[in-house]
């Protein structure tokens, strides 16, 4: 039996198990699938999610060592049988593994060669693991941006299916199965690969979807209760490190510069490779001159993802790393616009406040290039200089500078976190539940999208609660599970999608705030939307998410979705070449709204605004300071009036 068809067993035993526990239940808990959790139910649960974030942690990995060029440490992640496939070509063994890379990927080098292009961007994770907690399958979206200065620049997409093991060693990828949907050259735009484009198997249901550990597992023996609490907070702490990341992303992108300086600590220092070194706040303030002035005018895009994050949480619980890749898709509207790559390295230190910041960022500015002409002609990557913008220092960090350079290798630790030197304290079961909410939350609405991507609107009603809401674009607000199933029935039909044209729902950089019980979690996820068709270049939508999340029944759905569009742009002239207005022609008419009318207006703009920059709600406050958003996200049922949904108050 392989390791797919074990999983897919293992899976099947866990969901009729699952469905008989949610009968029997009690009420007052559904963090777990029995009234009292014991020492092994925790202790089985503590390595449960821990297991779904090193899965994450080591897939994000394989993107950062691929821009690298480390093979072997690439063929290292796999099992030492484990396969690679894209359906048409097959290797197996880490030998192979690494040499297929190196030829594949490297064009025969040992080592990246500088003037070589190798981002392969992980987003949109749908990850469960088997009833016996010991393997995992995990869906991705991947798109790659490759190419070599001078001579070409490729788009590359599609989905992975992954199925991991744990092992002697930790996680490891047993299968990697690459199903490719869209490429291209950069001049002329990606299409879909093929005529006919089918739908790569789902190893997940809605309700596998919001289990991504199993219910009701329970380890041979217990860990002691200070160890236990003590992993738990580090899980914790990888959390709350990977929030500030995502923090810093959004911010970024609005270029709100104080509450960017406000997630710095004192005596901070920023270090960018090939530009200085910034020191305490009023350093951190002159690097931010290098974006621009503060606050987006009208026609100015700052869009600024925050991807791949690996985590990395030090032995005592108050140190965390963060290194993640930065896409920028940046300009001005009718005028020039660019992409750009860096890599950026957090270091996070909680104070004696019990308040997390940043204590250290090393940037390395990896690819520039104006949009007109790709990245085969790239630009100086890092930033110019700007007035105010000065370093107080010179840089030590070396040069992956694209296309003189390639990325230092990544020194990533072995796991998420080393044992704990401290012993925890508190509640465990609270804390766990806290801990699988970051988890629970993303899964359900990354799984959102790869059904929406199919046009399955059965699967994706019933991701939603039994009253939850769902704003559908153009049209309003649709409130409980089955005026959601009702509305995307209405709006597109039951025919399915087109046989090789698609969209790609890529949702990614989330940002949870958790409820003390574990019970509830809002999410802020970045839509990257790309549209693919079989004989024309594709489109691209840029948005972002504010979901709302809780637990049903023991499992995790979703309570509420609010989508605000940014832009949509074609593949010709891209982002600065948007017609104001012109996405418009999307909407459907109003007799056609009147057939089926939404039960609250849209939260936020009914149409994608740029060039024109409009409000942008949060769900959360700055997560040092406190500084409240200009307009403020709570927790909604959907009906949009003043006594209960008031952005700002």
């Amino acid at each position: 039996m392989s390791a797919g068809d074990r999983f897919s067993a293992t899976r099947r035993q866990w969901l009729a198990s699952a469905t008989a526990l949610l009968v029997a239940a009690p009420a007052w808990t559904s963090a777990f699938g029995k009234a009292r959790p014991d020492a092994r139910m925790l202790t089985a649960r503590l390595a449960d999610i821990r297991g779904v974030r090193e899965i994450k942690r080591l897939q994000h990995m394989w993107g950062h060592l691929a821009d690298a060029g480390q093979w072997r440490a690439m063929a290292a992640l796999f099992t030492p049988d484990g396969e690679w496939t894209d359906g048409a070509r097959r290797v197996s063994g880490r030998q192979v593994i690494e040499a297929f890379l190196q030829r594949d990927m490297g064009g025969g080098r040992a080592e990246m060669a500088p003037d070589r292009l190798n981002l392969r961007l992980f987003l949109s994770p749908v990850i469960t693991l088997a009833a016996d907690g010991r393997s995992g399958r995990g869906r991705w979206h991947e798109v790659a941006l490759t190419g070599e200065a001078g001579r070409r620049a490729d788009w590359g997409g599609g989905i992975h299916v992954v199925d991991y093991a744990l092992t002697g060693e930790g996680w490891r990828i047993a299968r990697m199965h690459y199903h490719p949907q869209f490429a291209g050259p950069y001049k002329d735009g990606w299409r879909t690969v093929a005529e006919t484009m089918p739908l790569v198997p789902f190893h997940y249901t809605p309700d596998q979807a919001g289990a991504p550990v199993p219910l009701t597992r329970t380890a041979a023996a217990p860990m002691a209760a200070p160890e236990l609490l003590a992993q738990a907070d580090q899980l914790l702490a990888a959390s709350g490190a990977q929030n500030l990341q995502a923090a810093f992303g959004f911010y970024l992108d609005r270029k709100l510069y104080d509450d960017i300086v406000d997630l710095f600590a004192d005596d901070a220092v920023v270090e960018i490779a090939g530009a200085g070194r910034f020191t305490g706040k009023a350093g951190v303030r002159r690097m931010l001159a290098r974006f621009g002035a503060a606050g987006l005018a009208q026609g100015d895009l700052n869009d600024r993802p925050q991807l791949m994050p690996v985590v990395t949480v030090d032995a005592g619980g108050r140190q965390a790393s963060v290194r993640s890749y930065e896409l920028g898709m940046t300009g001005r509207h009718q005028g020039e616009s660019f992409w750009s790559a860096a890599i950026n390295q957090f270091t996070m230190v909680q104070g004696a406040d019990g308040i997390w910041r940043i204590a250290r960022l090393g940037r390395w500015p990896r690819m520039r290039a104006a949009y007109e002409m790709g990245w085969a002609e790239p630009l100086p990557a890092p930033l110019p200089v700007s007035e105010g913008g000065a370093p107080d220092a010179a840089s030590s960090l070396p040069s992956a500078a694209y296309p003189q350079a390639a990325p230092p290798a990544p020194d990533f630790a072995p796991s998420l976190a080393p044992r704990p030197t401290f012993a925890g304290t508190g509640d465990a079961a609270t804390k766990l539940a806290r801990a699988l909410a970051y988890d629970g939350a993303e899964n359900v609405c990354c799984a959102y999208g790869y059904y929406i991507d199919e046009f399955l609107w059965d699967e994706t009603a019933d991701l939603f609660s039994a009253d939850g809401w769902k704003e559908l674009s153009y049209i309003g607000t649709f409130i409980g599970r089955e005026r959601v199933r009702q509305s995307m029935v209405n709006r597109y039909g039951r025919g399915g999608r087109t046989s090789a044209s698609m969209q790609f729902h890529q949702k990614t950089q989330p940002y949870v705030t958790v409820s003390e019980d574990g019970q509830r979690a809002n999410i802020r996820l970045r839509l990257m939307q790309f549209g693919s068709a079989p004989t024309a270049p594709g489109a691209w939508i840029s948005g972002i998410y504010e979901d709302q999340a809780i637990i049903e029944k023991e499992l995790w759905k979703i309570q509420g979705m609010d989508l605000d569009y940014v832009w949509l742009a074609g593949y010709k002239t891209g982002w600065s070449g948007i017609v104001a207005g012109a996405n418009r022609v999307y909407a459907p008419t109003p007799e056609a709204i009147a057939k089926y009318p939404p039960d609250a207006p849209l939260r936020g703009a009914v149409y994608a605004p740029f060039p024109e920059v409009a409000p942008m709600g949060f769900h959360f406050v700055n997560p040092v300071s406190g500084r409240r958003p200009e307009i403020f996200l709570p927790w909604s049922d959907g009906r949009r009036t003043p006594a209960n949904d008031r952005p700002g108050g």
